[in-house]
């Protein structure tokens, strides 16, 4: 009778179990739902400056501005410090593990944690109080035509004492940034930057655009005045609106 009632309760187990994982199975994968604020990745072709001669070295996520702008009524300055700075602390979990895709709960812990620091008053870019004169100098053009020198000589004749320098680039990273200056012995000099991350297909009156671009004025002061810094007799790059 013991057998009969233990082969019962195996069987009732049984089915139970099966049942369980069929439920589990059923339930639909779980996401941060901040999908809706991101735009679809662009394809590895595109990835890239045709104006800049440069690719990129990894894909970044571009918000959409439209979407975050109602959400959370930021402004253009604040939407884009908010992408760069959601793709800093992107590229940073990526150089500090193996993995290739980011979980839902760390996907929103960095957009929390990006949110909250732009809302906070934090600016990557924050000039010098006083400073009204910006040399903006595209760093890939001087890279692809092997002139990365003349930066140097800008350098060593005092010119960045006069106007705060601003490195410019379409296909490098922030951290990518801050290695090349590194390797080409240009950390202490004290530039700002304006890189990858802070690129979108959004202008500052969040009208949807054909391509990649940034407003540079917009993020700066009214009174500041803007001198754009290329080696070639292309004067501006498709990326950038002064």
């Amino acid at each position: 009778m013991r057998s009969l009632s233990f082969f019962l309760l195996l069987i009732l187990t049984s089915c139970s179990g099966n049942e369980v994982r069929k439920d589990v199975s059923q339930v639909p994968y779980q996401t941060s739902g901040l999908e809706q604020y991101f735009l679809p990745e662009l394809p590895a072709w595109a990835n890239g400056s045709a104006s800049g001669q440069c690719f990129k070295k990894h894909s970044f996520q571009y918000l959409d501005m439209g979407k975050i702008a109602k959400a959370y009524e930021l402004k253009y300055p604040e939407l884009i410090e908010l992408q760069a700075q959601y793709n800093d602390r992107l590229e940073s979990y990526f150089r500090s593990t193996a993995m290739r895709f980011v979980k839902p709960v760390e996907e929103a812990a960095f957009f929390s944690n990006s949110l909250e620091s732009v809302r906070g008053g934090v600016r990557t870019l924050k000039l010098p109080a006083g400073a009204n004169k910006v040399d903006v100098i595209w760093l890939d053009r001087y890279v692809a035509l092997n002139q990365v020198n003349e930066i140097k000589k800008m350098n060593e004749l005092g010119r960045f004492d006069e106007r705060v320098p601003i490195l410019f680039s379409t296909c490098l990273s922030r951290q990518d940034l801050n290695q090349w200056l590194i390797e080409n012995g240009l950390e202490a000099v004290g530039f700002y930057s304006v890189t990858a991350e802070w690129l979108s297909p959004f202008a500052a009156d969040l009208e949807l655009k054909s391509g990649l671009q940034i407003e540079i004025k917009k993020l700066l002061a009214p009174t500041v005045n803007i001198r754009f810094v290329s080696p070639s007799e292309i004067l501006l790059p498709t990326e950038i609106v002064l």
